[in-house]
């Protein structure tokens, strides 16, 4: 589960994290009132609605072209940004999402000048089951820190090293922004958090100019604050017909969909996808004990997200058997008819028998023996085909 931008920029600013001004406005006549309460000469407005949105990780400055965002150099220049973006549906959203709307917007100050440094993500890694930090600088390194004793001084040390930054105050400022980010972290038992661009100002300063923040579903009733930052995503309708199957879905910024039985078997399958290099846009979790029909339901149900280019199902037979897997899966064989490339990985009880069915039924699964394998193979599949 994901917040819109402006609860993240709230809750980095609450933990200390260097963010620039902003607010949301729900009309031009607001967006000019606030760009005239935060001040400065340079503003981003940018669409507020869940989802893989153009923009993110991308500063917005005064060259900037991306749908769903504009640059204003004053409040009259916002007010018309901001009446534009809302009169409108926005085209991207309307592609995706036919029936979506601009309600609200969000507005910041951006600087005029900066350097990008990169980005940096605290996870979970399920596959291996330890918290890692990955950092991208702009140049194109990157290096992951397996965190065995958390965010210690010894990994603090060899992270603020890693961005090769050019003097003492940015290393001792880049050390509390990933100290910080990594309290957060801890502080929601998030699933990720990742931070970035994070840009050197003028004086030396840092700042962070977009993120997102991912939660687990199932221990949000642990954090009543965030509670009222919950907000529908676009294709809510998704996630309301898996609670109503008793399956947990998360919508998420890519293209591939992973299918398990299982939230620590999702996990793990997520990380082993983008390991591999794919980006996954679905994770549904058809619970420990699917039924035939279960499964059915769930594979029409993910492949109902628009602009998926592959699904990756893999589950593991403990208490469920394979066969009735395999049998769910050809069941929904209508919607597989779809022409993207479909990889299934069955381990466990009766994992044979189910293989047998999915090879028999001459659907075109590609069935493959362990999960590595799986995610390797769907993501050279879904490249091959782009």
């Amino acid at each position: 589960m994901e917040l819109q931008e402006y609860h993240t920029k709230r809750l980095l600013y609450e933990a200390g994290l260097p963010v620039f001004k902003g607010r949301v406005a729900y009309s031009a006549d607001e967006a000019a009132s606030i760009v005239k309460k935060i001040g400065g000469n340079a503003f981003a407005v940018k669409i507020q609605q869940m989802g893989n949105v153009p923009f993110y990780g991308q500063v917005i400055d005064e060259k900037s072209v991306i749908e769903g965002a504009c640059f204003g150099s004053s409040a009259e220049e916002v007010a018309v940004c901001v009446s534009d973006l809302l009169k409108k549906q926005s085209d991207w959203a309307q592609s995706v999402y036919p029936l979506s709307e601009v309600q609200k917007v969000y507005i910041e100050q951006v600087p005029k000048k900066y350097r990008d440094l990169g980005r940096f993500i605290f996870r979970v890694n399920f596959e291996k089951r330890v918290e890692v930090l990955t950092i991208t600088t702009k140049d194109g390194r990157q290096k992951t820190f397996i965190l065995q004793k958390g965010f210690d001084s010894t990994v603090k040390t060899s992270a603020v090293a890693f961005w090769k930054l050019q003097n003492d105050t940015l290393k001792s400022r880049m050390g509390v922004v990933l100290g910080r980010a990594y309290q957060l972290f801890k502080k929601y038992g998030a699933v990720a958090v990742e931070l970035g661009p994070v840009l050197a100002l003028d004086g030396d300063k840092l700042a962070i100019t977009d993120g997102r923040l991912v939660f687990d579903p199932t221990s949000m009733f642990r954090f009543p604050e965030l509670v009222p930052m919950i907000e529908a995503r676009l294709g809510k309708e998704r996630e309301m017909t898996a609670r109503q199957n008793d399956f947990k879905y998360l919508g998420m910024r890519g293209n591939i969909a992973c299918v398990v039985n299982g939230l620590s078997l999702g996990w793990a399958t997520v990380d082993l996808v983008q390991n591999m290099g794919g980006k996954v846009g679905a994770l549904l979790d058809v619970g420990i004990e699917p039924s035939k029909q279960a499964v059915a339901k769930a594979l029409k149900l993910v492949l109902s997200e628009p602009n998926l280019d592959g699904v990756l199902v893999n589950m593991f037979g403990g208490q469920t058997r394979c066969d009735l897997i395999a049998e769910g899966l050809i069941a929904a064989s209508p919607e597989i008819a779809t022409g993207i490339p479909f990889v299934v990985c069955l381990r466990g009880t009766n994992d044979e028998n189910g293989k047998r069915l999915l090879f028999e039924s001459k659907l075109p699964f590609v069935v493959v023996s362990n999960m590595t394998d799986a995610a390797r193979t769907i993501v050279r599949q879904v490249k091959e085909a782009g």
